[in-house]
């Protein structure tokens, strides 16, 4: 660009005049040149259509008027009544932003033109385009009306590109005039061409995507038709009244504005002095462009290339038809090939199984020429493939990017080094992700096509270090030998894998909702079969499930499982403790816990164990734990442990009682010696008759010891209630007189009952002993007995001290005793054997401070098996 002195501001110069240094053609401002094309002129208007506040200089030419008097100039005395009719005509119009509107062909100072006007922002811009003559209207009818006809004649996509160049060619009269497509890399490809000789012919040739920078690219979809009379022109730089930076106006709509230095120097490299372009647009990407050339500098009135760009979209709406009945075949074709696939697989459980049966339609999914099917390194394959180890590759390749779904490279070589080896079967990949959690991948493959590329000179620019970057001088054909690249995937063919996988998908997912939910329906099953609490909990406690044992057993099911209000309080904190300790190494919780059955007062020992569970990834998921009554087993461990000291305890008392019966009747002996030697001595008499009174008790207690240590060898017999009362009272008469209790029978002493006397008055005489232990100095005790049919009752009641509740409910269990050491707890415990051993029962009533009744029920008939 150069700056003009005056005024300071850049402007382009003719090519001819100046060599083009551009060394970021990318970044130059195309769209602001601060100038237009001198075959006519400029004016800029302000926001009201009153003053014009810029103009070009060329101008002052084509008006014949200095400059410094159209600057600021009232809009009325500069333009013709006309213009100005149609131009508030338009002011007044639906108009929209940016887009050019045709006011008509009109005379100025003697001149002909073409006026055409479009907005930038708030102000407008009036373009006076110099014409030779009218344009019929005649002429455009025919035209359209022939080519609509010869559209409906056209069968494909190659004849209907001929009829646009052959058209264009007549209207315009170019030396030579092409059409080219783009890829999807920007190169563009010569398909068609109408020449007159002048020009050499580029027909089948391609241009690199270098050759229209991006921003021009971008120009193209903007403004769809461009002209350059002659790229030898001179530019004509825009002015501005009160120093108004005008560089900086936006010119991209304008139909005169100035070319890039750059694409000029092109043109003349090219050989052309003359060109026009009209954008090819379909579905708003650039498919293409028609080009016109000429040698010499040449005009094409506005409304003839206006005829071209609605030719051109008349054409592509008659490509997009064309592709679109194409496509829609491809995509029925498509559609059918997986609705097969898809109700096979829907039809059996292992849906993965089943693509691997239809490996021949898999490939007709994207028209590939192989296909592979990989899951968890076993594969299956069909057509041209690559190698065993050379899937396993890839496959490994892409577990390396765990975002990837489809990936697709006409070029495989381009993005995996190694991928070069095999090219010739697979240049070409397409590959999608049909698992996250297993290796899943199905590829489809297209091997190298070896072609040769005829390009339109060397498609590179360049590079003159004294010179900067310059567009290349030669457009002879410049010929490429190109390898490693198969036919490119189209977007239907990307759009049929990547549908392909969502269905896929989608049954995956079916598959694993119905595998979750037949395996909840399992574990639910599972776990309410068991006769154990089952629960799983987070990290934190905080129950997630609970069995129907656990229910059951009246715990709740919401919030932490040892807070549970029916876990022993006082082992709470203990399991607190140890389920952070477990939870903090991942270890498994294992604790003896006591719980309290709602149906059940007495606490029930528990064995709670608890392990961690895992999500897919390795992550701790929650716990699951099981509760085991282990109430019995500690009855049973206790009660054996209770029976090997029973029997301990009654072979050690046998051996005592045995041991002191001996000597108790060899002092009963001396004492009945020393009576007579005392005759006459009353003091001495009574002294020796109470020794003798109570090793008679003593006697007692150690025969009864004796039986009950060898009850087997005792015989069942009748007996009555009065009996077993004159025994127990003669012998605890001494006990009772020392402690002035009244003991009083009640009645019954003639109820009968049979059974074994001597255990019997045992039983009796336990209760009597206790009752005699409760009760003050002084206190009552009351026996009695009743009779009710079959079954004799026997009461022994006193005014003692009472027991408490924790006392009656342990009161016959083994070794239990609130006598401290005098007590050994055996007492009631052998009661209560005794008595069942008769078929009867014993009982106790208590209340604290009020006294204790005790009740033993026992058979009044002899059973009928004895």
């Amino acid at each position: 660009m150069a700056v003009d002195p005056l005024l300071g501001i850049p402007f382009s110069p003719s090519t001819a005049q100046s060599k083009v240094d551009i060394q970021n053609c990318e970044d130059e401002q195309i769209r602001i040149p601060g100038s237009i094309q001198p075959h006519g002129f400029l004016l800029l208007l302000d926001d009201r259509l009153e003053r014009i506040v810029a103009a070009s200089e060329s101008t002052e030419e084509f008006l014949e008027v200095p400059l410094t008097l159209i600057l600021g100039a009232l809009v009325e005395v500069v333009l013709e009544r006309e213009v100005l009719g149609a131009l508030k005509a338009q002011a007044n119009s639906n108009e929209i932003l940016g887009s050019q509107a045709y006011l008509g062909a009109f005379q100025m100072r003697g001149r002909l033109y073409s006026v055409i006007t479009h907005r930038v922002g708030n102000e407008r811009i009036l373009e006076f385009e110099r014409l030779e003559q009218l344009i019929s209207s005649e002429l455009t009818n025919q035209v359209f009306t022939n080519f609509v006809s010869k559209l409906n004649k056209l069968r494909d996509e190659k004849e209907l590109c001929q009829a646009l160049t052959d058209q264009v060619k007549s209207l315009t009269g170019f030396n030579r005039v092409l059409l080219y497509r783009f890829d999807e890399y920007g190169h563009g490809t010569v398909l068609c061409e109408e020449t007159d000789s002048v020009l050499p012919s580029y027909l089948d040739l391609r241009f690199p995507a270098s050759d229209i920078p991006r921003q021009a690219r971008a120009l193209y979809l903007q403004n769809t038709v461009r002209i350059i009379p002659d790229a030898m022109y001179l530019a004509s730089p825009l002015r501005a009244i009160n120093q108004r930076p005008i560089a900086t106006l936006d010119l991209s709509m304008s139909i005169l504005r100035s070319v890039s230095p750059f694409h000029l120097e092109y043109m003349r490299n090219m050989g052309t002095t003359s060109s026009m372009s009209i954008s090819i647009v379909s579905e708003d990407k650039l498919w293409g462009l028609v080009s016109g050339h000429h040698a010499e500098p040449r005009m094409v009135p506005y409304l003839v290339r206006s005829v071209c760009d609605l030719l051109t979209k008349l054409v592509c709406a008659q490509l997009t038809s064309f592709r679109s009945a194409t496509n829609l075949k491809k995509i029925v074709h498509f559609h059918a090939v997986q609705r097969r696939m898809l109700m096979h697989m829907a039809a059996e459980n292992n849906h993965v199984a089943a693509i691997a049966e239809q490996m021949r339609d898999l490939i007709e999914i994207t028209d590939a020429n192989g296909a592979a099917l990989v899951i968890d390194g076993q594969f299956k394959v069909f057509g041209q493939t690559p190698a065993e180890e050379d899937i396993h590759k890839l496959a490994a390749w892409m577990d390396g990017m765990p975002d990837l779904e489809v990936f697709e490279s006409r070029h495989l070589g381009k993005h995996i080094e190694w991928a070069e080896a095999f090219s010739e079967v697979a240049s070409g990949l397409l590959a999608v992700r049909i698992s996250y959690i297993r290796q899943g991948y199905i590829m489809w493959f297209r091997p190298e096509v070896v072609r040769t590329v005829n390009w339109a000179g060397e498609p590179k620019k360049l590079d003159h270090s004294d010179k900067g970057l310059n567009p290349r001088q030669s457009f002879e054909t410049w010929k490429e030998l190109v390898r490693g690249r198969s036919n490119p995937w189209t977007e239907m063919e990307i759009e049929s894998a990547t549908d392909f996988r969502g269905a896929v998908m989608t049954i995956s997912l079916k598959r694993a909702e119905e595998a979750v939910q037949l395996g909840e329906a399992r574990f639910l099953q599972l776990t309410n079969a068991l006769p154990h609490p089952v629960w799983t909990s987070d990290d934190e406690g905080r129950l997630t499930y609970v069995n129907l044992k656990w229910l059951d057993q009246g715990l709740g099911n919401m919030g932490r499982w040892y807070e549970e209000d029916r876990l022993a309080l006082e082992d709470r904190d203990r399991t607190e403790d140890l389920w952070k300790i477990s939870v903090a190494r991942g270890m498994s919780f294992d604790i003896e816990v006591r719980f309290r059955s709602p149906a059940e007062t007495v606490e029930r020992w528990n064995l709670v164990r608890a392990i961690p569970y895992l999500q897919a990834d390795g992550s701790r998921a929650g716990w699951a734990g099981t509760c085991t009554d282990l109430t019995d087993r500690r009855q049973r461990e206790t009660a054996i442990r209770m029976s090997e000291k029973l029997a301990l305890s009654g072979r050690m008392t046998s051996v005592i009682a045995h041991e002191i019966n001996n000597p108790l009747e060899a002092i009963i002996n001396l004492l009945y010696l020393l009576g007579g030697r005392v005759k006459g001595d009353d003091v001495a008499t009574d002294y020796i008759g109470s020794a003798e009174a109570e090793l008679q008790r003593i006697s007692g207690l150690t025969k009864q010891t004796l039986r009950w240590s060898k009850e087997n060898v005792q015989k069942a017999e009748y007996g009555t209630a009065g009996e077993l009362f004159r025994d127990v009272l003669q012998l605890f008469a001494g006990k009772i007189r020392n402690r002035q209790v009244n003991v009083t029978i009640k009645g019954g002493e003639d109820f009968r009952f049979y059974g074994t006397v001597g255990q019997l008055s045992q039983v009796v005489a336990n209760l009597l002993s206790n009752a005699i232990q409760a009760v003050a100095v002084g206190g009552r005790i009351w026996l009695g007995a009743t009779s009710s049919g079959e079954t004799m009752q026997i009461v022994i009641r006193d005014n003692g001290c009472g027991m408490s509740q924790e006392t009656l409910r342990n009161l016959f269990q083994p070794f239990y005793s609130t006598k401290g050491d005098l007590g050994n707890g055996l007492g009631l415990y052998i009661s209560r054997e005794i008595v069942e051993r008769h078929q009867g029962s014993i009982t106790a009533e208590s209340e604290l401070d009020i006294g204790t009744t005790m009740r033993i029920s026992l058979p009044t008939r002899k059973p009928l098996d004895e």
